[in-house]
């Protein structure tokens, strides 16, 4: 009888530490999304390519960049997410590290408050990284400058909508 007891007391006090674990809130993720999307857009305007160029540029076939999307979706907005970090990914442009570190943190939010609000994951896109590489030789400065601001638009949607969505 006294080692059936202490084989319970075992079990039981195993699985104390498995009681402790607490859901993520939705609100909280929404919150670490909008403090991180603001962080890089701080990033972005502090970019040296971002104080030497005007922001007023005017660009042709740079349409396979995103700009100013309505982002209603959470799905949509780890679309884009992941074009811009294929983008950046894939150019040579300095100072742009912490950049893609931050996006994929974002990103990771983004699919882990998809997956909080029961939506379905979705399958990576394929990005033709020469077409990439060509167009930046084609205008490497108008194609990095064209990107941030892009990236900054996005960044600001995100901060706008991410509160507001409720559904996949």
């Amino acid at each position: 009888m006294q080692y059936i007891l202490l084989s319970l007391f075992w079990i039981v006090w195993m699985r104390i530490p498995q009681g402790h674990g607490r859901p993520l809130r939705t609100d909280r993720l929404k919150a670490d999304a909008k403090l991180l999307s603001k962080i890089l857009i701080t990033r972005i305007q502090e970019h040296p390519i971002q104080l030497n160029h005007p922001s007023s540029l005017k660009s042709n076939g740079l349409d396979f960049i995103p700009d100013e999307e309505i982002l209603v979706s959470l799905e949509k907005m780890d679309e884009t997410l992941e074009t811009f970090q294929n983008i950046l990914s894939s150019i040579p442009m300095e100072h742009v590290e912490q950049m893609l570190s931050d996006i994929e943190n974002l990103r990771s939010l983004l699919q882990i408050l998809n997956l909080i609000m029961g939506c379905a994951a979705r399958e990576p896109q394929q990005t033709n990284l020469e077409y990439l590489k060509e167009q930046h030789e084609n205008a490497s400065y108008t194609m990095e400058k064209v990107t941030l601001d892009r990236l900054e638009k996005t960044l600001h949607s995100i901060v706008r909508h991410v509160d507001i969505i409720t559904s996949c």
